[in-house]
């Protein structure tokens, strides 16, 4: 279910395996594997027990930051017994890994390739939270989501913001919305739950440790106080709902800092820039796509990998898909998906972060912590099952 060695991509690219960097887990879907993550949902819905179910998903706790911050999870650390560690998606980063969760499905299948994902219908990248205008996200991904296809009744508790997002339209499919403020989220929860029936599934997205990481990073006053907050806000939940409620906790990726020390921005590389159309992913799984040409894409890797070294692993499209890194390397990339893997992708190693900041907002530069790569700190997530 969690870590195994690439050896699908050894079978098709001799001697892969042995060059991949040991700082780096190995691709989630590699000789077999399946990341955890995508099956938390999957026996709820298609073989749910009598009773009720809650699902907390805490946005940007990887396993790694839990274990170091025990101290500050006096709620979540009386539950270590009942906590294991499994691999979410790559790239790890929420957009990719919420449509994985609620679909069973890995992202060379559903097509959530990344916090921005490239649209080769309009040659631009597509934010995959907010959407834009004109995109409908049924179409835009059009698998069945586990609770769409089932009958069980089911409410999602999120942040107010994410009321018609994108991402609902892409993920929550089946759900009824309910919105949150961060002061009134145990009485949503508890309405939600009567709301749902007594067996009925309830889905509840808590973003403030994520906010907090990107906004000051990991290693800040302001992360720990959310951590510790989130900690609080679960211990209220497992006093305050009905008794029997079974609960499942989990999270979409970890995180790591960065700093503007550890950042490589390829705007200041204008040999790279004419080789490239247009960037997609995030600063830690960047994702570019070539100018038209033949040999475009593989002098754009090619120079990507003398310029960066050991800051990032380099991979062409057909390392990406030969490597099990978006799904298993035997998967029939649907059309609709074929066009949107980029034509490079870039994996950040240790602290460094890697994008082209003249297309980003200001806020891009700013962020501290940083997800997406396959770091241990990115790709282990705890999923935590206990009862009220």
């Amino acid at each position: 279910m969690n870590a195994a060695t690439p050896g699908s991509h050894a079978r098709h690219q001799p001697g892969f395996a042995e060059t991949w960097p040991s700082d780096l887990l190995p691709p989630p879907f590699a000789g077999g594997a399946r990341p955890g993550l995508l099956d938390v949902l999957r026996p709820l819905v298609q073989k749910p027990k009598p009773g009720r179910d809650l699902v907390v998903l805490i946005d940007g706790l990887g396993a790694d930051l839990l274990r170091d911050h025990r101290s500050l999870t006096p709620t979540l650390r009386r539950l270590e017994a009942q906590t294991q560690r499994v691999r979410t998606v790559t790239p790890s980063t929420t957009s990719s890994a919420m449509v994985s969760l609620h679909t069973g499905a890995a992202p060379l299948e559903h097509g959530v390739l990344g916090y921005l994902t490239y649209d080769p219908q309009t040659g631009r990248s597509l934010n995959q939270i907010s959407g834009e205008k004109g995109t409908d996200p049924r179409a835009w991904m059009p698998l069945p989501t586990l609770v769409g296809s089932g009958t069980r009744r089911a409410v999602q508790v999120g942040p107010s913001k994410h009321a018609g997002s994108h991402l609902s339209g892409a993920a929550y499919r089946g759900w009824e919305f309910r919105g949150h403020g961060r002061a009134d989220r145990v009485d949503v929860v508890r309405a939600a739950l009567r709301r749902a029936g007594g067996d009925g599934l309830v889905h509840l997205h808590v973003d403030d440790v994520d906010h907090a990481g990107h906004r000051y990073g990991v290693d800040s006053v302001q992360w720990r106080d959310a951590l510790a907050e989130v900690d609080s806000l679960l211990g209220t939940l497992l006093r305050r709902l009905p008794k029997g409620t079974r609960i499942h906790l989990t999270a979409d990726h970890g995180m790591v800092d960065t700093s503007p020390e550890h950042t490589t921005d390829l705007a200041d590389h204008p040999q790279l820039l004419r080789l490239i159309h247009e960037v997609s992913g995030e600063a830690r799984a960047l994702a570019l796509h070539a100018v038209p040409g033949e040999g475009a894409a593989e002098e754009l890797a090619a120079e990507l990998a003398a310029l960066l070294g050991e800051r990032a692993l380099v991979l062409r499209r057909e390392d990406v898909l030969a490597s099990a890194l978006l799904g298993p390397a035997d998967t029939e990339v649907p059309d609709r998906v074929a066009g949107r893997i980029p034509d490079v992708l870039v994996l950040s190693r240790d602290r460094w972060s890697i994008d082209d900041f003249s297309r980003r907002p200001d806020s891009a530069r700013k962020m501290v912590g940083v997800h997406g790569s396959l770091t241990a700190a990115e790709s282990w997530v705890p999923l935590l099952h206990t009862e009220v």
